[in-house]
């Protein structure tokens, strides 16, 4: 009974990786797609017809963004629920309601609360790749280049996030917006520490005029600077974090594992209502506990 379970257990597993795999990439050929559907006569209406899915919540839309992924909100949210369909019958084949109710558990909670782990991922990656852009406009201005064309020799070659802000902002003073103002719109729309010191030393160069290339390269060493306590308090506390991270799997593996071995265990935790809301409790007090030590051990730049 147990091996024919865990057969059937390691085939819906594999179902669902397929799955979330399928969604992914169909994301690289989504913005392909959406532009000959839209050439093609009657395909507002197609379209609306063939949407089966409700919309991603706008939760999903801004923890992506937040935590700087490269993915899709669509396509996560087509795989997500397809693990969710994919749950209730498999818990229901292997362990009964219990087991379904649980796995239903995990499928919503643990994609939300990996998402939580790595919010702010997005600033954290603009804020490490600004002492290098910084350091490339200075190189541009020594070469004979306006600040202008600085920022617009920066953009192209900076990759990530930074390079898509930087893109904006040639893309407005292209369209004819000023330049000052041009940097104070995207320090509002990443009002971070490095970014607004940045904003604060290129825009004083564009309004006064001169050769600034010295005090940009003032800012950057401060950046990096920063960078560097920033990223030694991080390793310091990496053995906290590992250590978070193996006090709430190893409830949850022994668990399983002791299920998987002893079929009253299974029995008792998955089709008892004592054993239950022993499960219950222990997967909430553990979601917690792990929710807390992430708030302890995060660093905050």
């Amino acid at each position: 009974m147990n091996v024919s379970a865990g057969l059937l257990a390691g085939c819906l597993a594999l179902a669902t990786m397929t799955t979330l795999r399928v969604a992914l990439d169909s994301g690289r050929r989504s913005v392909v797609t959406a532009r000959l559907v839209e050439r093609m006569p009657g395909a507002a209406a197609d379209g609306g017809r063939r949407q089966r899915l409700p919309d991603p919540p706008a939760a999903l839309i801004r923890g992506l963004d937040g935590a700087g992924l490269p993915w899709g909100a669509r396509e996560l949210w087509t795989g997500w629920m397809a693990a969710l369909a994919l749950a209730v019958p498999a818990g229901l084949v292997i362990g009964g309601p219990g087991l379904a109710i649980v796995a239903v558990v995990l499928v919503v909670s643990v994609p939300a609360i990996a998402l939580r782990t790595v919010a702010g991922r997005a600033d954290r990656l603009v804020e490490d790749t600004l002492p290098d852009a910084l350091e490339g406009m200075a190189r541009s201005l020594r070469s004979g280049a306006s600040l202008r064309q600085a920022v617009d020799e920066t953009a192209t070659v900076t990759a990530g996030l930074l390079g898509l802000d930087l893109s904006t902002v040639a893309s407005e003073v292209a369209q004819g917006r000023v330049l000052a103002d041009a940097l104070d719109r995207w320090g509002e729309r990443r009002p971070l520490p490095g970014v607004r010191l940045a904003v604060s030393a290129l825009a004083l160069g564009a309004e006064t005029g001169g050769a600034h290339a010295r005090a940009i390269d003032g800012v950057a060493a401060t950046l990096r600077s920063q960078l560097g306590v920033v990223r030694e308090v991080r390793a310091l506390s990496s053995q906290a974090r590992l250590s978070g991270v193996v006090i709430t799997l190893a409830p949850l593996g022994f668990s399983a594992l002791a299920a998987a071995t002893d079929e009253r265990t299974a029995g008792f935790l998955l089709r008892t209502p004592l054993g239950l809301f022993c499960l219950a409790a222990g997967l909430l007090l553990d979601a917690a506990a792990a929710l807390w030590m992430v708030r302890l051990s995060r660093i905050d730049a």
